[in-house]
């Protein structure tokens, strides 16, 4: 089988595995049903995500110990699994408890497992082009919501929220379990095995990767990079229906577009990294973001939500690529399972911080300027960070 092949199938289990960023079409029928308010129905967003950063260092390890098929079918199973449950929140007396377990933990922990596997075995089969070839794997994910928002939103309008949550976990288990029977590692002695980073004697082991400054760099600039995303993403079709008045099946076509920039930022920012290396890589994102974040304080028209939140989204997806790409710059490809499983842990903070602070900003002010304006503070802060820990490997 040609090795180019696993980047598609990566593309598509992203699609599925992706719907998570489809959340704010969710979350306006979810407080209409339970009386949520906005802090309530952000949190089975967050805990979904941040249950799916957290979960990743274990999917490294159990690729390393039971191998890739099997790490991604146990994740499958917990994926439809965690969607089947969610539709069932109406029959409990304690509907946001409920969800928070069956959505949140059970979902969240499912995509930790599967999500790197894709990535891993794109990565060790073509190592010559690891930034494009993960770029290529995660696009599904990013775009996904160019899919699910929309299909949602439908099936939201036909079935209800808590049928949709039900036939979507069905549909999302079969495709699953199907793509992950071909996930396997290249053999051990392979020419697609011999990599820049292997020639180089780069093999850093997990405990010896966390004690190092570029980790500690990596590990930071990840979360800020991630942040003002996550704000972006959980406020998109929330913002534009309140804030802009748009139909809520305005505000999820506007969520599918940003999911274009979304998906596009990570085949954009693997390339760049193949190109001019993660260090360079990274502190262009933090630019995007800052000014992304200062013209979106500005004002609430139109033209400037559909262009900072694109581009807040775009660099997002970026942020994705970036840093698998410079887990594997810095620390060989050969760990990769394990070593990116550590970093990603940083994706899960961001997933906590994210909503969170903008769903208490919003609430505590009831302007999303302060928010805004927050986003800007911390892509600075990224943007120092990365300048002075992340130059080798640029």
């Amino acid at each position: 089988m040609n090795k180019w092949i696993y980047p598609p199938i990566g593309f598509v289990i992203n699609i599925a595995l992706g719907t998570i960023y489809s959340w704010s079409v969710f979350r306006v029928p979810l407080e209409k049903i339970f009386s949520w308010s906005s802090v309530e129905s952000s949190l089975p967003f967050t805990v979904f995500l941040a249950l799916f950063g957290l979960t990743m260092p274990f999917g490294g390890r159990a690729m390393s110990t039971i191998g890739p098929r099997k790490t991604a079918l146990l994740g499958s199973i917990l994926v439809g699994l965690g969607w089947v449950l969610a539709g069932f929140a109406g029959q409990v007396s304690w509907p946001l408890p409920y969800m928070l377990i069956a959505y949140g933990v059970v979902g969240g922990i499912g995509v930790g497992l599967v999500y790197g596997v894709p990535i891993a075995v794109s990565s060790r089969w073509i190592p010559e082009r690891k930034g494009l070839a993960t770029g290529i794997t995660i696009l599904g994910f990013g775009l996904s919501p160019l899919i699910t928002a929309v299909t949602s939103a439908a099936m939201i309008q036909l079935y209800g929220v808590l049928q949709t949550f039900l036939y979507l976990g069905v549909i999302f288990a079969v495709i699953l379990i199907l793509l992950s029977l071909p996930l396997k590692f290249p053999p051990a002695q392979t020419p697609s095995t011999t990599t820049a980073s292997a020639a180089k004697g780069i093999d850093i082991q997990p405990r010896q990767m966390v004690k190092t400054r570029l980790f500690a760099g990596l590990w930071l600039s990840y979360v800020l990079g991630t942040t003002g995303g996550f704000i972006a993403i959980s406020l998109a079709a929330k913002y534009g229906q309140e804030v802009l008045k748009l139909e809520p099946a305005i505000a999820a076509v506007a969520t599918a577009v940003f999911a274009i920039f979304n998906g596009v930022g990570r085949p954009s920012f693997g390339y760049l990294c193949d190109k001019i290396g993660p260090y360079n890589s990274a502190w262009i994102s933090f630019i995007i973001i800052l000014a992304s974040a200062l013209v979106a304080s500005s004002g609430a028209t139109l033209p400037i939500y559909f262009a900072t939140f694109a581009l807040l989204w775009f660099t997002f997806g970026g942020w994705l690529a970036i840093a698998p790409a410079a887990t594997s710059t810095y620390f060989g490809v050969k760990n990769i399972g394990a070593n990116y499983g550590i970093v990603f842990t940083a994706y899960g903070v961001g997933a906590i911080v994210g909503p969170q602070v903008a769903s208490y900003l919003y609430t505590t002010t009831g302007s999303y300027i302060l928010v805004f304006t927050t986003t800007a503070v911390l892509a600075v802060i990224g943007l120092i960070v990365a300048l002075t820990t992340l130059k080798r490997g640029s």
